[in-house]
């Protein structure tokens, strides 16, 4: 696990303090979440599988890259750094979906978060570089293939692929 500092903030998303997210989790801080859409010009959803190995949804579907907010970091700064590292896609633009609190729990973690999320339009073509030790793989999927797996199958999807498809996509 990670032993960067991630963002802890109050019920207003103002930062309070760093800790790492094994802490944050376990004593269900507030701390800040990116996800990021990543959409081809005739509206495939790309969207990644977690490693088996990740401690939060392992083998799952999960946005096109996603992530905390790292100490002294911003939503942005942070969406287009977990854009490169875990997909290797730098530079695209990034336009906010939308913005949202959540509260949940996954095998005893509390995942207690405002998030904020992205859409970026990029080429079907375009060269991926995959971060092997959080994403197993990539697919890009069309809108139906997307809704149907976000809407009808949550055990195969990482909570956030919930939160998005409910909010943007449905």
């Amino acid at each position: 696990m990670s032993s960067t500092l991630i963002q802890i903030v109050d019920e207003h998303d103002q930062p309070i303090e760093a800790s790492t997210m094994d802490d944050a989790q376990k004593n269900g801080k507030i701390h800040r979440i990116v996800r990021v859409m990543v959409e081809d010009p005739n509206g495939n959803i790309l969207l990644q599988r977690r490693a088996e190995t990740m401690t939060l949804y392992p083998g799952r579907w999960d946005c096109s890259a996603a992530g905390h907010v790292d100490q002294g970091e911003d939503y942005l700064a942070a969406a287009k750094r977990e854009l490169a590292e875990e997909v290797g896609i730098a530079g695209a633009e990034l336009n906010e979906l939308g913005y949202y609190r959540t509260h949940g729990s996954f095998e005893g973690r509390q995942l207690n978060r405002f998030n904020k999320a992205y859409k970026a339009v990029v080429p079907s073509e375009t060269k991926l570089s995959l971060q092997a030790e959080e994403v197993a793989a990539t697919k890009w999927f069309t809108p139906d293939e997307f809704k149907q797996l976000a809407g009808r199958h949550p055990d195969q999807v990482t909570d956030g692929i919930v939160e998005i498809y409910e909010r943007f996509y449905r």
